[in-house]
């Protein structure tokens, strides 16, 4: 498994979804590289987590498309790091995001992280 280096390890990741299985298999996923994970589980939880300064947000693919902005809008006015939209195939990126990659490929999902973390 992918592991962060130097000055990447112990980046703070905020985690939304609406499912708890999943959101603790991304926290796990997230702690193996070595991230520092706050997980936000469902819409009052994340619009609280947004206003956290933070090196990444992640929005699970079980996130309705308007909460996602919804989050999105409120983690701007609080932070410049990137945000990471998570997506089943056939989804497209939303524009508000910075990156997005399927969520059904572990690998790539720690990949993806990890290149924007370096």
């Amino acid at each position: 498994m992918e592991r962060l280096k130097g000055d990447n390890l112990g980046k703070r990741v905020i985690c939304v979804s609406w499912n708890p299985s999943l959101s603790l298999t991304r926290q796990i996923l997230l702690g193996h590289l070595g991230c520092r994970v706050v997980s936000a589980l469902g819409r009052s939880e994340a619009l609280q987590s947004c206003r956290e300064t933070a090196d990444l947000l992640v929005i699970g693919h079980s996130v309705p498309a308007d909460e996602k902005r919804a989050v999105i809008r409120c983690f701007r006015e609080h932070s410049n790091a990137p945000v990471l939209s998570l997506i089943t195939t056939g989804q497209d990126k939303l524009p508000e995001a910075n990156y997005a990659v399927e969520s059904s490929d572990p690998a790539q999902f720690i990949h993806t992280v990890s290149s924007i973390l370096r």
